[in-house]
């Protein structure tokens, strides 16, 4: 193996540890958020979300978070209501009622 390929094979290891560790603790983040915090204090907590939707009041923040080691990523939900944790998990939990609002306004 040439100097080169080493350092290339050593390169993508050591990136590829960096990725891993950074990204390990992901989901146990998850453990920090609690009812009744703020929308800024979940993204304090867990950074910005990767998708965000709304209805009425209701403001779904969604992460993809690495759970259980690499390559394990899976989609957790924050359900705000009215600026405010209401509920979180991941999103296979809450089944067909995720998105459903009984309390959206009229129109």
């Amino acid at each position: 193996m040439t100097q080169m390929s080493c350092l290339k094979t050593i390169s993508v290891l050591v990136t590829s540890l960096i990725l891993a560790v950074g990204c390990a603790s992901s989901s146990a983040k998850l453990g920090q958020v609690g009812l009744g915090m703020t929308r800024e204090e979940v993204v304090k907590t867990l950074g910005k979300p990767h998708a965000l939707t709304a209805q009425g009041d209701v403001e779904f923040l969604t992460y993809n978070l690495l759970n259980k080691g690499v390559g394990d990523m899976r989609e957790y939900v924050i359900r705000m209501q009215a600026g405010v944790v209401e509920s979180f998990g991941e999103r296979a939990s809450f089944g067909p009622t995720l998105l459903s609002v009984t309390n959206a306004p009229s129109r």
